[in-house]
């Protein structure tokens, strides 16, 4: 009798070690916390495709003509605007239709208008016949989204001209932009040759002028250009953010004379920059006149800067000669000029001539300004502003979400629906722009000595960004909670819909961080970084779970009550077993969880990770269960032992009278 009391015990205190083995199962404090998912950087390409076309129109009084455009040149195409001009202009010309914005010289005249629809009307409202002649540019775009790399400082990606629409169209332009407020800069271009743009410039190559960079932007035009891989190289790190919203000033003139053989240094010191401004390069213009005599070959000045974009290159040999023989052909000129866009602080003309350089260039600064109010922005100009300088102007520079459609001036002034404008203003004229798509506009807020200052206003829709939630099956899924922050404070909210898409509310150019909620438990911290159209795809791990509960004779055990709990945050899943000892669970969220089967007062849980579709096994040790009480492997053990079946049975009973609990957890 003592033996098999001892035997009792010992299996009790093996019994003891299990429970206090439940209690204290560890799991790391960071199993189930929310992924932190970072979205590229998205840099745009753009093959822009122009188709142009003229043709001459009478127009009675009354008469209208309707422009239409064509299909797409190719396959991704899609219509991004129709231009349509007028020559010579006419006030008695109406041109109307939807999303139309006009162009107008400094007399309001319309010298040209915009849709980004496919078609508008021409129409004489004047009352007298017009001969008119009319050119009309439709302009398609095949958008692609190209990944920026954060792994190394500087960079090249490839660019692939022409593509294969360039036989149907009249010009294609492939351009790289990256918005203002991405930690990048274009830092340089290469032909596929491996020339680059920098020595094109200095060899006064022709195909200079078909390149042009901008520390954001890149345009290669296609069919000037010989086909091939372009590779541009990217310089990446946060001292390359640049504003969105920016007030641009040109300071003044400044005139150097360069003689041969010798380099000018302009390194910025030359002039002043006012606090709060920054110095954003140069307009330069340089140009000579080389005499010659037959034999003579004429040669080349240089321009040497980190950043050189031609605006314009010429050069010519004209020959001199008389009516007669009196004075044969020898003597020759060689007039060049070069005006450039400099995109540094530092830059050397050298003079390889034999004769002097004239240069004159303009400094260009700028500085932030604004802020965003409900969507829109508010930018306040100072007298101090627009003190010096012989321009300035506020740019503004948007994503691709976002739709400028009207500035307002701080008299109240208007502008809405124009591009390239030049509108009466006191004794100058002001330049006022919106472009066709929004995304950028300009208006001079001073004009050598005509100013207006105060706060315009700049008036934008937002596109929402679009976040798509699907299973690992790529089903949609309802009710996903996202809620967006930029630097720590809430901005907006969404749920997504019954097509698993959730619009959120971004009114501002900068990127964001949307914390994705499932069943209220936080899963993803996504760092939006690219405030573009295409939707953000989200997979949310969802699985079907069986749970099986067994006896310690791997028999069925139904009714028992089944509980799966994500450890440290929820959701708690809860089912009860039937006849097959069995119960499913759909749509669980994937992570570590603590699967838990109780019986009458006996638990037993397991620690598992669910990343799939899976059966969930836990085995118990109750061997039978009597009018609905568990005998378990311990109570039989104490019936084998001697106490007797009845007995066992009457333990069994008696440990439940409590009604306390015991829990079983296998690690």
């Amino acid at each position: 009798m003592r033996r098999n009391l001892a035997i009792l015990l010992a299996v009790l205190a093996v019994t003891i070690s299990v429970i206090a083995l439940a209690a204290q199962y560890q799991v790391s404090p960071n199993v189930n916390a929310p992924s932190t998912i970072n979205q590229p950087y998205y840099a745009i390409l753009e093959y822009i495709d122009y188709i142009n076309t003229t043709r001459t129109v009478t127009l009675a009084p009354g008469q209208s003509i309707t422009i239409q455009a064509p299909l797409p040149p190719g396959p991704g195409y899609v219509l991004d605007y129709v231009e349509v001009s007028v020559n010579p202009p006419s006030p008695a010309i109406l041109i109307s239709g939807n999303n139309v914005m006009y162009s107008k010289n400094e007399v309001g005249a319309i010298v040209s208008a915009y849709t980004t629809s496919n078609s508008l009307s021409i129409a004489n409202s004047g009352n007298q016949p017009l001969n008119e002649s009319i050119s009309v540019t439709y302009v398609f775009i095949n958008e692609e989204y190209i990944p920026l790399n954060t792994s190394a400082s500087s960079f090249t990606l490839s660019i692939s001209i022409p593509d294969s629409t360039i036989q149907y169209v009249t010009q294609q332009v492939v351009e790289l932009s990256i918005p203002n407020y991405m930690p990048f800069e274009i830092a340089g271009v290469a032909l596929p040759n491996g020339t680059t743009l920098s020595q094109l410039v200095s060899a006064w190559s022709p195909l200079a002028n078909y390149i042009k960079v901008e520390p954001k932007y890149v345009e290669l035009i296609a069919n000037e250009l010989p086909p091939g891989q372009y590779q541009v190289t990217i310089n990446y790190g946060s001292e390359y953010v640049m504003p969105s919203a920016m007030l641009i000033k040109g300071t003044e003139f400044l005139n150097y004379t360069v003689n041969p053989g010798q380099t000018l240094e302009i390194t910025g010191s030359e002039f002043g920059v006012p606090p709060g401004w920054n110095l954003l390069g140069y307009i330069v213009a340089i140009y000579t006149v080389q005499p010659l005599v037959v034999g003579e070959q004429p040669g080349h000045f240089e321009i040497v800067a980190n950043m050189v974009s031609p605006a314009y290159l010429y050069s010519d040999l004209i020959q001199v000669s008389g009516i007669s023989y009196l004075l044969p052909p020898f003597i020759r000129f060689a007039p060049m000029i070069g005006i450039y866009i400099v995109y540094d602080r530092y830059f050397e003309v050298v003079d390889n001539l034999n004769v002097p350089l004239v240069v004159t260039f303009m400094p260009i600064i700028y500085k932030p300004v604004g802020q965003w109010v409900n969507g829109n922005l508010e930018a306040t100009v100072s007298d101090a502003d627009v003190s010096g300088g012989l321009w300035t102007a506020l740019v503004v520079q948007l994503p691709e979400i976002a739709h400028i459609y009207k500035i307002v001036t701080p008299s109240g002034t208007v502008y809405t629906g124009l591009v390239n404008s030049e509108i009466p203003w006191g004794s100058a004229e002001r330049l006022v722009s919106i472009s066709p798509d929004g995304s950028q506009a300009y208006i001079a807020v001073s004009t050598l000595g005509v100013s207006e200052t105060g706060t315009y206003t700049v008036y934008v829709n937002w596109t929402p960004i679009t976040m798509h939630f699907t299973n690992t099956l790529n089903a949609p899924i309802s009710g996903v909670k996202v809620e967006a922050y930029i630097n720590g404070s809430l901005i907006t909210s969404s749920v997504s819909d019954a097509n698993g898409n959730a619009y959120i509310d971004i009114k501002e150019p900068t990127p964001f961080t949307a914390v994705v909620y499932y069943d209220n438990v936080p899963i993803y911290y996504i760092n939006v970084n690219s405030l573009i159209n295409q939707p953000i795809g989200v997979t949310i791990g969802l699985y079907n779970v069986t749970v099986l509960f067994v006896g310690a004779r791997n028999q069925a055990i139904s009714n028992a009550k089944i509980t799966l709990y994500r450890v440290g945050t929820g959701p708690i899943y809860n089912g009860t077993t039937g006849s097959t000892g069995t119960t499913g669970f759909v749509n669980v969220l994937g992570g570590t969880y603590l699967v838990t089967a109780q019986y009458g007062n006996l638990k037993y849980s397991e620690l598992v990770t669910i990343n799939g579709n899976d059966v969930i096994t836990i085995k118990s040790d109750i061997l039978a269960i009597i009018d609905g009480f568990p005998i378990t492997t311990i109570e039989a053990l104490i019936g084998t032992l001697g106490l007797g079946g009845a007995a066992a049975i009457a333990f069994a009973f008696a440990g439940r009278k409590g009604g306390k609990d015991y829990e079983v957890v296998t690690m």
